[in-house]
């Protein structure tokens, strides 16, 4: 049997506009991971909000598909998000666990 290798992919192969600049570093948009990794065999996203304790929340998200599964965590208060999403704080946290696994699993 051999064994499976997964090429990571490259900030190129996102859709246009899926690539934001934040202090001078490129960041992939989670719509933009979201539709390269359905290119790449993604099969399924679990959220598990695992903390929400005075304003904080703390989220972990699965992502598996053909290259593997992968977890990472999310998180986010109104300390570390703009005062206009302050009051989704558990949303942000899931869209930062969303991004950072869809990462892992495209090798980004």
């Amino acid at each position: 049997m051999t064994k499976k290798t997964n090429e990571p992919i490259t900030l190129d192969a996102l859709p246009a506009g899926s690539v934001v600049e934040l202090q001078g570093k490129q960041y992939p948009t989670v719509s933009g991971l979201l539709a390269v990794a359905h290119a790449h065999g993604l099969e399924s996203i679990k959220t598990d909000l695992l903390q929400y304790v005075e304003g904080e929340a703390i989220i972990k998200a699965t992502v598996s598909g053909t290259r593997g599964t992968y977890e990472a965590h999310g998180d986010a208060s109104p300390n570390n998000v703009s005062r206009n999403i302050a009051n989704a704080v558990i949303r942000m946290a899931g869209t930062r666990a969303h991004g950072r696994a869809l990462r892992l699993y495209l090798g980004i």
